[in-house]
């Protein structure tokens, strides 16, 4: 009997995803609790429970559970599954609290409103609405890797929340796909993405040896690619660091070419001129592509044609 108890606790604590002394340690309280309320007494006893036997010992002497009334059983039990509850609240909150910043793989579960839930195993992540990405459809039942960016303590389960159109999901998703970026031979120095839309990249070789463009984009453009996938066909562009800022800003107008850069350091500002048939290019769809490269540098951009007509600001 006291074997088959054991087991019982064990097998809960498995499928509750918490550790097995745990358990015992909530069902020694719960006891405890139980035994108090049968007998009385100003304190719960000192219980044990022997890992091996299934043994029950309060205060020191070896105690049959038989003893326990119905009512104070039923507190025992109460107690345990309160205390086992509890314990697997405060587990969930420490492991994805020390995984922010990660990627989470799961499944569409279920929408409320415009939000989606993720399940992802052993806990529900919420994707809010204005972290997905606007192109895409969720599916139930459809596979999802998303950005844990926050988890919040609450009176139930942690509520987790991820996302998609968080920038640094890109460079997580870079990290999986480019193996440099993992053994450290290359940094993402900053991120600058309109979800769905563009992504803007800023690499820093710290091995000289890599080309930090290259190594991105991969052969043939399979790593650059298969990110693009994974965003739902967003452009995702990537910038080689330089200690000359000017350089770096014309990595970041690229697709468009800039036939000069002005510097004002102390203002942060700049003034690009461009091909006069590629002010649209530099701009790009709804400004975007000015404006990411804006973010992407940290200077406000002007666009300029050869004549000096200044166009859209980012």
């Amino acid at each position: 009997m006291n074997i088959d108890f054991l087991e019982a606790l064990e097998e809960m604590a498995r499928a509750r995803g918490i550790d097995r002394e745990v358990a015992y340690e909530a069902m020694e309280k719960g006891i405890a609790a139980a035994y108090q309320a049968e007998f009385g007494g100003d304190e719960p006893p000192a219980v044990r429970i022997d890992r091996r036997s299934g043994d029950v010992y309060v205060n020191g002497t070896r105690f049959d559970l038989g003893k326990l009334g119905r009512i104070a059983t039923r507190r025992a039990e109460e107690f345990f599954r309160r205390e086992i509850l509890r314990r697997r609240r405060e587990t969930l909150y420490e492991m994805y609290s020390s995984r922010i910043g990660e990627i989470l793989n799961g499944f569409v579960h279920r929408f409320e409103g415009r939000d989606v839930w993720i399940n992802l195993g052993e806990a529900e992540a919420l994707l809010p609405d204005e972290e997905r990405i606007p192109s895409e459809r969720y599916i139930p039942g459809r596979r999802l890797r998303a950005y844990l960016y926050k988890v919040e303590k609450t009176q139930g389960d942690p509520k987790i929340y991820v996302s998609r159109a968080h920038p640094q999901f890109v460079a997580k998703l870079l990290a999986l796909e480019v193996p440099e970026l993992e053994q450290g031979m290359l940094e993402v120095v900053q991120v600058a993405r309109v979800a769905g839309v563009r992504s803007k990249v800023l690499v820093r070789g710290v091995d000289p040896r890599i080309d930090p463009v290259g190594s991105c984009i991969g052969a043939g453009g399979s790593r650059i690619r298969a990110i693009s996938r994974e965003l739902s066909g967003e452009k995702v562009d990537i910038v080689r660091w330089t200690e000359d800022v000017r350089q770096v800003i014309r990595g970041a107008l690229a697709p468009a070419s800039a036939l000069e850069v002005e510097l004002d350091g102390a203002a942060k500002k700049a003034v690009v001129t461009v091909p006069s048939g590629e002010v649209s290019l530099a701009i790009g769809r709804d400004g975007h592509n000015v404006e990411l490269a804006a973010k992407l540098t940290g200077y406000d951009i002007t666009i300029r044609t050869p004549s000096g007509e200044e166009s859209k600001q980012g």
